[in-house]
């Protein structure tokens, strides 16, 4: 299986390169001059989940290198796709260049799936930088006497189907449990669809599912108050703030990553020059110690990348994506 560790490690030798150092391409013209009014940033998902909760932390930092506004926004729905349409194919760069815009990789790719009949690609996007990284995770109730490790569920899974609160389909939560069927013969899942992070949590906690399919950053919590207990990281080595939690691969033997990749995107045309004024407050932004401090504590990771190490991200991204094929399954439901 096609593993995004070859393409992590090599975009990130690029970014090390690149290093996270203000731009000296912004004119003094332009830096003065944009923006020129409050910017917003527009989150493709309901409030409360993850990407709403880093955004929000966010944004005060980045108003700080722009010296206006920064405001959250929220237009969820369709997986993504209610904002991301109005982002390829109705923002303009006159019009909409103080809008800012979270795409998020791999959900991005469900345009791959030939059901959804979409016409966007990558290039569909004006990306300016990835923003941060979060693995995937999978969890269920710390009282749960039938699932004490990855291999209770996997058995559990090949002989009743399992059923999981994902994010939504072609999500990275998706994705994982597709791969788990590849690995593992004869494993079936079934989804009942959840309405962000809080809400899987009180699926799990109201035992109206058995799983949950998440990210780690959101879920700290309820695994350190041991509400939650999280059976497998979705990543090429064990993660940071979770070092004892074994990963898909080790238990089984098979690769299974899946991450939520933060990125944002700007108006389609918009000149080089106002993107050289975003990238360089991003950076200032995620530059700032006591931001960076408060996503420690959020245990959300940031990587900033830009550029070939940004571009050679979303590529590997959707290569692994289109080796999960997810929308080809048919014991995941």
């Amino acid at each position: 299986m096609l593993s995004f560790k070859k393409y992590f490690t090599t975009a990130m030798a690029v970014v090390a390169v690149a290093g996270l150092g203000l731009m000296g391409t912004t004119s003094a013209k332009a830096a003065k001059e944009f923006p020129s009014g409050p910017v917003q940033i527009q989150v493709p998902f309901a409030p409360g989940g993850g990407a709403d909760r880093t955004f929000r932390l966010f944004a005060p930092y980045l108003s700080k290198e722009l010296g206006v506004p920064v405001k959250v926004t929220n237009v969820a729905g369709g997986g993504g796709w209610v904002s991301w349409s109005q982002v390829a194919n109705e923002w303009n760069a006159r019009k909409d260049d103080h809008k800012l815009a979270v795409v998020n990789i791999p959900h991005v790719f469900s345009f791959l799936n030939p059901a959804m009949k979409r016409k966007e690609t990558l290039k569909s996007f004006n990306f300016l930088a990835w923003h941060s990284y979060d693995p995937g995770l999978w969890l269920v109730r710390w009282n749960d006497e039938r699932f004490k490790n990855l291999n209770d569920v996997l058995e559990y899974a090949v002989k009743t189907p399992i059923i999981v609160a994902p994010g939504s389909y072609g999500s990275d939560d998706h994705i994982g449990v597709a791969f788990a069927q590849q690995a593992v013969p004869g494993f079936k899942a079934k989804f009942v669809t959840s309405k962000g992070d809080n809400s899987k949590i009180q699926l799990l906690l109201g035992n109206h599912v058995d799983m949950v399919a998440a990210n780690v950053g959101y879920f700290i919590n309820s695994i350190l108050e041991r509400k939650l207990r999280p059976i497998a990281v979705l990543h090429h080595e064990p993660w940071g703030p979770l070092p004892s939690v074994p990963t898909f691969q080790e238990l089984t033997g098979k690769v299974n990553i899946t991450y939520a990749g933060r990125t944002l995107a700007t108006a389609n045309g918009l000149s080089e020059e106002k993107r050289a004024v975003y990238l360089a407050a991003i950076k200032g932004a995620m530059n700032n110690p006591e931001y960076i401090q408060k996503e420690a504590k959020n245990r959300n990771h940031l990587m900033f990348a830009e550029g070939e190490g940004m571009w050679k991200l979303l590529q590997g991204g959707q290569a692994v994506a289109e080796k999960a094929a997810y929308w080809k399954q048919k014991g995941v439901q």
